[in-house]
C-alpha cells in the first residue's frame, strides 16, 4: 500500500473520530442540561429535593448511564461539560467512536495469522490477505467502537472493528463464514440470506456486538456491477444488512452515523433518569 492510500485511510478515520465526538459531546450537553432543568415533583418535601438536586446523588446515575467511564475529578454533571473534561471523557468514554486500548501490533497479527488459516482450511483461495486497508487500519487503533454514549453503544450497536482487549482472541477468530447458497438439502447458515446479490467467497466477522445476531464483516465477494474479486465491508443485524462498501475509508463514512443515537432518544432517557431519581 502506498503512502497516498495510507493516508487517505488515516483522514477518513480523523474525520470519522471528529463526527463522532461532536455528536457525542451534543448529546452529552442535552443529558446534563435536561436533567438540570427538569422540575421537582409535585408536593415535594425539601429533604426529597436535596436528594434530587444533590450533585452527589446525580452523579451515581450519570456514572451507570456513561457505564463508570467518568474522571474521578467530576463532581457534578455539570463539570462534564467542561473543556479541560473533553480529552478525558474522550478517552475514558470512547467518545469519538474508537477504543482507546493502545495498539497491540503482535496480537492483531496473531489475528489475523489465525483467520487466515480459518480460510486455507475452508479451501478457499484469496488474492490478499489480510485486506491491505483494513491491515493499516488496525495499526492506528486497536478497535472502532460506534458513535453514541456508552450505555448506548453497548446495547445498541455492534464495532467496526473489536478490540482484542475487550474480547478474547479465541472467540474473535470463530467467525469465519463461507455462506450457503441455494442448498438443495436445505442447509444454511448466518450468511445464507445476507448480501443475497453477492457472490461471497468467503467472510469473517471484525465486529460483534450485544444487540443480536449479526456483526461487521470483511467480505470476499463480486457481483455483476463490482466484476473484481477483492475485500469489502458490510454490517447487518438479525434480517437487515447495509450495503457493502468497497474500502475501509467508504465504510467509516457510513459508519460514522450508524445506528447513531438521537436527541429524542436521549431525552426519553432523561425522563427515565429522573424517575430512578
Amino acid at each position: 500500500m502506498d503512502e497516498e492510500r495510507r493516508t487517505k485511510i488515516a483522514t477518513a478515520l480523523h474525520q470519522y473520530r471528529e463526527t463522532v465526538s461532536q455528536h457525542s459531546f451534543f448529546l452529552l450537553r442535552i443529558l446534563v442540561e435536561g436533567m438540570e432543568a427538569q422540575p421537582l415533583p409535585p408536593n415535594c418535601s425539601a429533604s426529597v429535593a436535596q436528594k434530587l438536586y444533590c450533585p452527589k446523588i446525580r452523579m451515581q446515575e450519570f456514572r451507570r448511564y456513561l457505564q463508570g467511564a467518568v474522571p474521578e475529578s467530576v463532581k457534578s454533571p455539570r463539570d462534564l461539560l467542561n473543556d479541560n473534561m473533553r480529552a478525558e471523557l474522550i478517552r475514558q468514554a470512547d467518545l469519538d467512536g474508537v477504543s482507546h486500548y493502545p495498539v497491540n501490533l503482535k496480537q492483531r497479527e496473531e489475528y489475523f495469522a489465525t483467520v487466515r488459516t480459518r480460510i486455507a482450511e475452508m479451501n478457499v483461495e484469496v488474492a490478499e490477505f489480510p485486506p491491505a486497508d483494513l491491515e493499516y487500519l488496525c495499526t492506528l487503533v486497536s478497535g472502532i467502537t460506534g458513535p453514541g454514549l456508552p450505555y448506548h453503544r453497548e446495547a445498541q450497536q455492534f464495532a467496526f472493528v473489536s478490540s482484542i482487549e475487550d474480547h478474547e482472541l479465541k472467540y474473535m477468530v470463530e467467525n469465519v463464514t463461507v455462506p450457503i447458497r441455494d442448498d438443495e438439502e436445505g442447509r444454511y447458515n448466518e450468511l445464507t440470506y445476507i448480501w443475497e446479490d453477492w457472490e461471497i467467497a468467503v467472510a469473517f466477522k471484525i465486529g460483534g456486538g450485544n444487540c443480536g445476531d449479526g456483526g461487521s464483516y470483511a467480505l470476499y465477494c463480486r457481483n455483476e456491477d463490482n466484476e473484481q474479486w477483492k475485500w469489502r465491508y458490510g454490517v447487518y443485524n438479525d434480517d437487515w444488512s447495509s450495503d457493502v462498501y468497497d474500502s475501509v475509508e467508504e465504510f467509516l463514512g457510513f459508519y460514522s452515523h450508524f445506528g447513531e443515537q438521537t436527541e429524542e432518544g436521549v431525552r426519553k432517557d432523561i425522563r427515565r433518569l429522573e424517575g430512578l431519581l
